[in-house]
């Protein structure tokens, strides 16, 4: 009999399942979560709401969702033992220099974005210990293939929003409480008992070279690709929007988007696959992964362009009251840009199992260019700017990582 016939039968039913019904879960929660605060506090109370969500993403995949990944990455090579020292020790000073720096922005920005109000700056931070803390523990189950408690995971923390959510509505309570659960919320990860040991004795560990650099060059790349991603409610405000146009902007894209932070579960499962195809030797899996959703990315985005202009105002409309309607031009560039950001998400990963951070970070620079340049030279109003430069960006970094993926061989 082959004996590598029950693995790769256990591969297949290791829980990935469990991973895409969390992201469905999860995707579900954002949005109730957005319904809930929104018609409770109105265009203008959820403001500060969306600007502790924004900065909170913006941290959580710039420096720590990277970390994850490389989290991920690590584990999987090797073959699910524990980490290193000195890799723990990048991993830490990663987590609080992203973690304090969130809690920062939220200090000097406090008459700017939450009218003064310094209990957000407390949200900020239970926000940033809780995501830091859910961090190393994702990556850690994800690279020793716990793939059904990583998904539980997922759904504990969006029922557990949603949840608080209710609760604070029905309650009546200022904005400030919403701000709280979402830093509460992630901490339901501890339910799983996240650092319960699996080596996988089927396969051989494989030295994995210092990743400090490979982290680095992943943290920039993540960062130009979150500003144009999740950034768009500060450029807003910066350019001189109302807050309800803020509140407009961050509504209509954190419902484009939900199903992008939704499948970051899949994606790390996804790199998770990947890196174990760099480690068994199989680049053609890579490379045939690569084409397909170059193909996919192309026309998906497309359909969701034309789709997004005409359905997504009144979708808008009927959730969350005419207030937070965006016009139809809004619509359909936030529909082509969300899947071209979607793919490019799963593209990046088969760069990342390959160690080829540096192309990740050379696509994402030329797709921050061509957002700025978009961007200052549009003469529309502060929201459609933003819209234009978001579409572009992510539509140049889909085109320039798709063809490096592609492209080049795997790392030796």
């Amino acid at each position: 009999m082959d004996q590598a016939t029950p693995t790769a039968a256990a591969r297949r039913n290791d829980g990935t399942w469990m991973i895409a019904l969390g992201a469905i879960v999860a995707s579900i929660g954002a949005y109730a979560f957005q319904v809930v605060g929104g018609r409770s506090l109105g265009a203008d109370g959820f403001a500060p709401v969306a600007t502790v969500w924004t900065i909170g993403f913006l941290v959580y995949t710039v420096v720590m969702l990277p970390v994850e990944q490389m989290t991920t990455r690590t584990v999987t090579l090797r073959a699910g033992a524990a980490l290193e020292p000195d890799t723990r020790r990048q991993i830490t000073i990663a987590l609080t220099s992203g973690a304090v720096v969130g809690v920062l922005i939220a200090a000097v920005g406090t008459d700017r974005f939450f009218a003064g109000e310094a209990s957000f700056i407390a949200a900020m931070a239970l926000l940033m210990i809780a995501r830091a803390l859910m961090t190393i523990a994702r990556g850690v189950m994800a690279g020793r293939r716990r793939f059904h408690a990583y998904g539980v995971s997922m759904m504990l923390e969006a029922v557990a929003l949603v949840g608080l959510g209710v609760l604070f509505a029905v309650a009546d309570t200022e904005a400030v409480w919403f701000a709280l659960a979402l830093g509460a919320a992630p901490l339901t990860f501890l339910l799983v008992r996240p650092y319960r040991v699996r080596i996988d004795h089927s396969r051989s560990p494989v030295d994995v070279p210092e990743t400090t650099g490979l982290l680095q060059l992943l943290v920039v790349a993540a960062a130009l690709s979150q500003l144009i991603l999740a950034g768009g409610p500060l450029v807003v405000s910066l350019l001189g929007g109302t807050a309800a146009a803020v509140s407009i902007y961050f509504i209509t894209f954190t419902l484009l988007r939900g199903p992008i932070t939704a499948s970051y579960g899949l994606a790390t499962r996804f790199l998770a696959a990947m890196a174990t195809a760099v480690s068994d030797d199989k680049p053609e899996v890579l490379h045939s992964w690569a084409a397909r959703l170059g193909i996919i990315g192309v026309f998906a985005s497309l359909t969701a362009g034309v789709a997004s202009y005409y359905i997504l105002p009144p979708i808008i409309e009927v959730l969350y009251g005419s207030e937070f309607r965006p016009t139809a031009l809004v619509g359909g560039l936030g529909g082509a840009g969300a899947v071209a950001a979607l793919t490019v998400l799963f593209v990046t990963q088969i760069l990342i199992a390959r160690g080829r951070t540096r192309d990740v970070a050379i696509g994402w620079m030329l797709a921050a260019g061509a957002a700025a340049v978009v961007l200052a030279a549009s003469a529309a109003d502060p929201l459609t700017r933003v819209a234009y430069a978001f579409s572009t960006g992510e539509i140049a970094a889909f085109s320039v990582i798709s063809l490096m993926a592609w492209r080049n061989a795997p790392a030796a």
